[in-house]
């Protein structure tokens, strides 16, 4: 074999070479993309979006056309929601929903227990209730203030709520009875968990989760930062 046919040989073999290694990192890299596809987090679904699709499942108050949306997830049973909506909401709801500048959406919700139940559930489903007489917004409000009291989160004290707030008593109890509204609550439980909820009272801004009981200046930070934008 002459001298240029070894060359050319030897060229030869690293170009396969080249080739393989070339196939081989290439098969690696999709290999990783592949594993980091089947890892990664799936895209969490829009509160916001869910309760304009399923407009039964939740409560608007509010500019229902504002460019900004606060969806609220809260338990009636969870202190640190009862010390917003009694303290904090009022004055946020007359600086920005009353005034027509911010969406305000209420997602009735229940913790889960330790032992997989929803102790709530009956006061959510109880608040929904309310909203068919167009009562939501002062019967949530109530709830939380029954909680500490012997009818907290109970059939006699949603009447006593009812009947304080001059509601239809008789139409009131029979949706309570039919547990109406168990079936939508579930599925707000759901959509929240999916959507990262975990704790209560969270918030979702434009998209964006505040978590807990801020303190109002960083509600009104955010919300002014988003109407002036």
């Amino acid at each position: 074999m002459t001298k240029r046919a070894r060359s050319r040989q030897t060229a030869k073999g690293k170009n396969n070479l080249m080739l393989i290694g070339g196939i081989v990192l290439g098969g690696i890299v999709i290999f990783a993309g592949l594993i980091a596809l089947a890892f990664r987090e799936p895209a969490r679904p829009s509160l916001a979006n869910y309760c304009d699709t399923n407009p039964d499942n939740c409560i608007v108050l509010g500019n229902k056309d504002s460019d900004v949306t606060v969806v609220e997830v809260s338990d009636y049973g969870c202190s640190h929601c009862r010390d917003f909506n009694l303290e904090t909401s009022p004055l946020l709801e007359a600086q920005y929903v009353d005034t027509n500048e911010v969406k305000w959406v209420v997602m009735p919700f229940a913790l889960q227990s330790s032992t997989g139940g929803f102790p709530t559930m009956s006061s959510a489903i109880a608040a929904m209730c309310a909203n068919e007489q167009g009562a939501f917004a002062d019967f949530h409000e109530t709830l939380f203030q029954l909680q500490g009291t012997q009818l907290y989160n109970s059939t006699e004290g949603f009447m006593q709520v009812a009947s304080s707030l001059g509601m239809d008593t008789d139409a009131f109890a029979s949706c309570l009875d039919n547990n109406s509204y168990a079936d939508r609550v579930l599925e707000n439980i759901t959509m929240a968990q999916q959507a990262g909820i975990n704790s209560t009272p969270s918030f979702i801004i434009n998209g964006d989760l505040m978590a807990g009981n801020q303190p109002i200046s960083v509600f009104q930070q955010r919300l002014d930062s988003l109407l002036d934008s």
